[in-house]
């Protein structure tokens, strides 16, 4: 099985940041904004995550060579019901994992990585998703367990450069998540054809 690449997929996140920097900043401080005073207010909580899976739906279009306007964060269809309630998930089995002993939390975590990246981009039901992350990650996890280590690491070290440093270490990081979400598809894609090649030959060889 082909290996996610760790490294290149962080050399896209920052190629893909530093092509538009001041905007991808702006939208990003934004949104980190909303969230802290959508604490305590289920209105302003619902708006945040309207807006929140807009803006990874535009982080999306970014990476792949669209041009995005502030207007594209705005999701008008259900599918921020969607990421709104697999967030609610998601996080609940998380928090759980977590008080169970830790390993479980972290585990889900990984495992459950890409659940959001396939609301917004597959349009999947938030069960789907989790079901299909599941599947995206297999074989990989470990590698990916390495990269959420070397996220926290550069969240913490950006910690230091105070909200410039976190706004930038979250950009790049939620970049790399794209790519290597992106890695993962292809290997995916590819797997089948190679089990047909395979078919194939051993029917010939019959």
């Amino acid at each position: 099985m082909e290996k996610i690449k760790i490294r290149e997929a962080l050399a896209s996140g920052w190629n893909d940041f530093a092509r538009r920097p001041g905007y991808l900043f702006s939208i990003t401080l934004g949104v980190f904004v909303l969230f802290a005073i959508s604490l305590g207010n289920a209105v302003v909580t619902a708006l945040a995550y309207i807006l929140y899976g807009g803006y990874i739906a535009a982080l999306l279009n970014h990476h792949r060579g669209e041009k995005i306007r502030f207007d594209d964060m705005i999701l008008t269809d259900t599918r921020w019901i969607s990421f709104a309630f697999l967030a609610l998930i998601k996080g609940l089995f998380i928090m759980l994992g977590l008080v169970c002993l830790v390993v479980p939390g972290v585990y889900l975590a990984v495992r459950w990585m890409f659940a959001e990246m396939l609301v917004i981009d597959k349009g999947m039901k938030p069960l789907e998703a989790l079901k299909a992350s599941s599947s995206l990650t297999e074989g990989h996890r470990w590698k990916l367990f390495g990269f959420m280590l070397l996220s926290l690491l550069i969240v913490v070290l950006s910690a230091f450069v105070l909200i410039l440093g976190v706004v930038v270490g979250s950009l790049v990081i939620t970049f790399t998540v794209i790519a290597l979400y992106g890695q993962l598809q292809k290997i995916a894609q590819e797997v089948p054809a190679l089990d047909a090649s395979d078919e194939e030959g051993t029917s010939a060889i019959a």
